[in-house]
């Protein structure tokens, strides 16, 4: 399991629906594809036709040989379906995401497996994908599989800290290496847009994003994962307790510990929706005396989104809502 997702949990019933590996970053129904940079020129001049028929990639277990240019992907995990969107790969098959904000994209796929991550192995076999990805914590789902599919496992981290390094593999396996340089490119031109036109507003501030499940704790992101990485690129300072963060982590605390965000000038709300963010949870905590009487609450510097990202079009994403944070400070 990622150390960076958002774990999978049950609460009043509702269970993540993406968990597993990453700063699952959840997606999240923050997660999800956004054509801002999906549609980069680098993106738009690919071209199938030169694919070779088989490429061979690393994985964690070893080379494994896939198709030049897969037409039938299996995606069996919580976060990789969403990279695939992005990267507008050919998805097939997936678990059942329907029921996230950003849930449309699934219901034109075949449905493999539960909201809660079981695999239909009769669903797979029915579609007969000629690739299947899946994360590296799924061993066990690997084992059944490899021998009938190309099977490769994504890896949760790689050479930086991050959501990249998923976003390079997956793009790796499926074909689609060429296309992560535009998009890139496009992230670091609005990074660099936008530290420009906020240089005196970021300065001086300490940032932290928090969110809750269900209204009766909530979650801290670490200073290197989900959207403190956009934050980090655009040169903005963390919070005392951000730092605090394991790195790769989201953390999790009582209502009792609220008060170690009195260190932030600016707090970004998380809201990562259906099924992982419960009805009422935001209303919940924000209701409970000791989350009103933090510092940045008081101070009327609370701002709410949906701020995970797990793939490139998430980073833009949540780059134009930063744009829109800054300009209102």
């Amino acid at each position: 399991m990622r150390a960076t997702a958002h774990p999978p949990r049950t609460s009043t019933g509702r269970v993540l629906a993406l968990a597993a590996a990453g700063v699952l970053a959840l997606a999240t129904a923050a997660c999800g594809s956004s054509t801002d940079a999906g549609s980069t020129p680098s993106a738009a001049g690919q071209s199938s036709a030169a694919a070779p028929a088989k490429r061979t990639v690393q994985t964690p277990k070893g080379p494994v040989e896939v198709p030049g240019d897969p037409k039938k992907i299996v995606a069996i995990d919580f976060q990789i379906p969403y990279i695939l969107l992005d990267l507008k790969a050919n998805l097939a098959g997936a678990i059942d995401l329907t029921g996230a904000k950003d849930g449309a994209p699934f219901k034109q796929l075949t449905i493999i497996g539960t909201e809660t991550g079981e695999l239909n192995y009769d669903k797979i076999a029915e579609l007969d994908p000629d690739l299947i990805l899946a994360g590296d914590y799924q061993e066990a789902d690997y084992e059944k599989l490899k021998d009938r599919y190309p099977t490769v496992l994504i890896p949760a981290v790689g050479d930086i800290p991050g959501w990249k390094p998923q976003v390079k593999a997956v793009a790796e396996a499926v074909g689609k290496a060429g296309e992560v340089d535009g998009l890139e490119k496009a992230y670091q031109a609005k990074v660099t847009e936008l530290k420009d036109k906020h240089k005196d507003k970021l300065a001086g501030k300490k940032w932290a994003t928090l969110g809750t499940y269900d209204g009766s704790g909530w979650y801290l992101y670490d200073k290197v994962s989900g959207p403190s990485t956009a934050l980090a690129d655009l040169g903005a300072t963390f919070d005392e307790a951000t730092t605090k963060v394991a790195d790769g982590n989201v953390a999790q605390y009582s209502i009792e510990q609220l008060n170690t965000l009195n260190g932030a000038d600016v707090l970004l709300f998380d809201d990562l929706g259906p099924p992982v963010t419960a009805p009422g949870a935001a209303e919940k905590l924000k209701a409970n005396p000791l989350y009103t009487s933090i510092t940045a609450v008081k101070a009327g510097k609370v701002y709410d989104g949906e701020y995970n990202i797990l793939d490139y079009g998430d980073a833009m994403r949540v780059l134009t809502k930063l744009d829109e944070v800054l300009g209102k400070l």
